[in-house]
C-alpha cells in the first residue's frame, strides 16, 4: 500500500472531525427520547447525523483509504442505527424502556463507533491504516495494543470478552505443495469467511503464517465458540479441497484456540500460551475448537519438559 499523501492525510483528517462531534450530540438526544420520552417531543423524528454519510461518499473516492476500513466502519455505524431506531420504537409504541440488555448493545455500538472513527484519525495522521494488505484484516503489531484496550475496560467496567487464535489445518504441507498465488488465495479465502462470521465491533487479524486472531467483545466463552461454529460452517459449505505433499487430497479446514481473559492476565503470555496449546494439538486435532485452560507457570514447565 503507497504511502498516504500529505494532501490526502489532511483532507481525511479534516472530513473525520464533525462526525464525533455530530454523533455525541445525536447520542445524548437519543437518550433523551428513550429514557426521558416525557421531556421530549417523540411525535417527531430523532434528528440523524448526515456528516458520516457524507465521509463514505468522499472515502469511497480517495485512494488513501483501504475499501475494508470504510465497509466495516459503514456496517458498524448501520449497526448502531438499527439499534437506536428499535430503542426509540420500544419508548414510543411500547412506552415502556428497554431491556438493561438492550441498552448495554447500544453502549457497546457507540463506544465502538466512536473509537474507531478516532483510530481512523490516528491512521491519517501516522502515515497507514493498521490493515494487513493480503487480507483486509487488522496487522499483528497492533493485536496487544487493541487487547489491553479490553483488559482495561474488562477491570473497569467487568466488560468480558473472548480471545481466539485460528489457524489452517496442515499450512506448512499447503506452502510445500501449492505456488505461492494458491495457497494466498485460501488465506484470502479464510479471511473473508472471517469477516463474515464476526460482528460489526469485533477486530480480526492477520499473524502471518496461516494464523488468524480474533477479539469478540462482549461476549463470554461460549460466545466465543459460537462465533467459531459460524466460521466453521462457513468454511465447509465452500467444499474446498486441498492436496498434502504426498498427494492426499482432503477438505481445507483450521482449528482454534479460544480463552476468556480475566483481571490480571499478562497480555502476552496469554497470546503465546493460545499460540502454544494450538500448535502443540496441530498433528492430534486437525478441524477443532479448544478451550484454553490457564495452567500455572510450574504447570507449564512440566508439561514442557514431558513433551
Amino acid at each position: 500500500m503507497p504511502p498516504l499523501k500529505y494532501e490526502d492525510t489532511n483532507k481525511g483528517w479534516e472530513e473525520l472531525l464533525p462526525i464525533l462531534q455530530e454523533h455525541v450530540e445525536w447520542f445524548y438526544n437519543l437518550l433523551e427520547h428513550v429514557f426521558y420520552p416525557e421531556s421530549v417531543d417523540i411525535k417527531g423524528e430523532l434528528k440523524k447525523p448526515t456528516s458520516f454519510a457524507q465521509w463514505v461518499v468522499s472515502a469511497n473516492h480517495n485512494d488513501s483509504i483501504r475499501p475494508e476500513i470504510v465497509e466495516r466502519l459503514n456496517a458498524l455505524h448501520n449497526d448502531l442505527f438499527t439499534n437506536a431506531d428499535m430503542l426509540c420504537s420500544i419508548a414510543k409504541e411500547q412506552q415502556k424502556k428497554p431491556e438493561y440488555k438492550q441498552f448495554r448493545e447500544l453502549i457497546t455500538l457507540f463506544e465502538e463507533f466512536t473509537f474507531q472513527v478516532r483510530r481512523l484519525e490516528k491512521d491519517f495522521l501516522i502515515d497507514g491504516s493498521g490493515f494487513d494488505l493480503l487480507t483486509g484484516l487488522r496487522n499483528k503489531a497492533l493485536l496487544v495494543p487493541d487487547v489491553f484496550r479490553e483488559m482495561d475496560r474488562l477491570a473497569r467496567q467487568g466488560k468480558s470478552f473472548c480471545l481466539a487464535l485460528a489457524c489452517i489445518d496442515r499450512f506448512d504441507g499447503i506452502l510445500k505443495a501449492s505456488p505461492k498465488d494458491e495457497s494466498d488465495g485460501y488465506i484470502k479465502l479464510l479471511a473473508s469467511l472471517i469477516k463474515l462470521s464476526v460482528r460489526s465491533f469485533d477486530d480480526a487479524y492477520y499473524m502471518g503464517d496461516g494464523v488468524f486472531a480474533l477479539c469478540l467483545k462482549q461476549t463470554d466463552i461460549n460466545g466465543g465458540f459460537s462465533a467459531f461454529e459460524r466460521l466453521r460452517k462457513e468454511l465447509e459449505y465452500q467444499k474446498i479441497v486441498i492436496q498434502s505433499e504426498n498427494g492426499e487430497k482432503k477438505p481445507l479446514s483450521m482449528s482454534c484456540c479460544i480463552a476468556e481473559p480475566v483481571n490480571g492476565d499478562d497480555v502476552d503470555d496469554l497470546i503465546q500460551s493460545l499460540s502454544d496449546d494450538l500448535v502443540g494439538s496441530e498433528d492430534d486435532n486437525v478441524d477443532s475448537v479448544l478451550r484454553y485452560r490457564e495452567l500455572s507457570a510450574l504447570e507449564r514447565y512440566v508439561q514442557d519438559k514431558t513433551t
